[in-house]
């Protein structure tokens, strides 16, 4: 996934707010998912952003096309673990994340274990 960093991004020092980074990332998680066909495999239920680790590296300004990097680092029964990069034209990092995801149920509200249909899809995806 790439994205122009438009005006409406920046902050008042002319660069990205550290806010928008995280709606970024969140946007490139949902890629990720529909692109995989995964959609599908979470529908009543909710992947929910229990932890986010960020380090913001250099800064992205107007006019920049960002390039977007995933991986799933680990997969447990109860967690999704996956690093994501923000990656500039010059091809350094503006961003390196590692966000851990929950499944909850839509339903109940509560934290589940990850279903096995998309535990297995998920899986094919994990680093080794």
């Amino acid at each position: 996934m790439n994205v122009r960093v438009r005006n409406y991004h920046l902050d008042g020092y002319g660069h990205v707010n550290n806010a928008r980074y995280l709606e970024f990332l969140e946007e490139a998680r949902w890629a990720f998912f529909e692109e995989h066909g995964l959609l599908s495999e979470i529908d009543g239920l909710m992947l929910v952003v229990v932890r986010t680790d960020i380090r913001y590296r250099r800064a992205a300004v107007d006019g920049d096309i960002l390039r977007f990097e995933g991986r799933l680092k680990e997969l447990t029964s109860r967690h999704i673990i996956l690093t994501q990069n923000i990656v500039l034209p010059s091809g350094k990092n503006a961003v390196e994340a590692e966000i851990t995801l929950m499944v909850v149920s839509a339903e109940s509200g509560r934290s589940i274990s990850i279903p096995e249909p998309l535990f297995t899809l998920l899986k094919q995806y994990a680093e080794a």
